[in-house]
């Protein structure tokens, strides 16, 4: 399985057999950067907001899963469950859904904006080999609030998305807070844009800052 991090909150994974998935698309006007354009088989949308839901980036003619299910697609499984926003159960910011990948035997997790800690979801998703995770506050949890989720889910690899980067035009934290919580030792500043897993990643737990894909 190949993860590739395309900015923003939106990654393409890619099985052995090249089924391709893409999470979040973005817009530019929003964000403060283009997506670079992509093929992919499925396009999982969390939520409806300009920042996650943009189709500009993406070529063809993928299926687009922007609701809470369940189903599979050649060698990629997918459930996805209902989540929020914000703390107050969406009042604010409105619904968002977290979706769960099994990719050639891999389990990634993206947790779209997620905004509150939720015991029974982190219970469903614990152990997973991959967790995909906004750090940056403001509209998702802050960096302690994805620290507790880290805690709880313990999974082998986490990967922040949705902070602050000099491209950034949106009014969000940087990694670094949250990077601050971890051994120094656990934490990856990588100068790819990609993680290729072949086996399931053993612990220690690691946090990798991937590089934003450009063509």
């Amino acid at each position: 399985m190949k993860l590739q991090y395309l900015g923003h909150a939106s990654f393409r994974i890619i099985s052995e057999t090249g089924t391709t998935l893409v999470t979040d698309p973005y817009s530019a006007k929003t964000v403060g950067f283009a997506m670079t354009p992509v093929r992919c088989d499925v396009v999982t949308v969390s939520h409806h907001h300009a920042d996650h839901d943009c189709s500009d980036g993406i070529l063809g003619d993928p299926a687009v899963l922007d609701e809470p299910v369940s189903c599979a697609a050649d060698d990629v499984a997918v459930t996805a469950y209902p989540a929020f926003h914000d703390d107050v159960r969406g009042a604010k910011r409105g619904k968002n859904i977290v979706f769960c990948f099994n990719v050639d035997g891999l389990s990634v997790v993206h947790m779209g904006d997620i905004g509150c800690f939720d015991a029974d979801l982190a219970e469903k998703i614990r152990g997973c080999d991959v967790l995909l995770l906004p750090v940056g506050g403001v509209y998702t949890v802050d960096a302690v609030g994805a620290k507790r989720w880290v805690d709880a889910v313990q999974p082998a690899i986490v990967v922040p998305m949705h902070y602050k980067t000099a491209e950034h035009t949106l009014d969000i934290e940087s990694a670094d807070r949250f990077l601050s919580l971890f051994d120094p030792n656990s934490v990856e500043i990588s100068d790819s844009d990609s993680l290729v897993l072949y086996d399931e990643p053993q612990p220690p737990l690691r946090v990798i800052v991937l590089k934003r894909f450009e063509d």
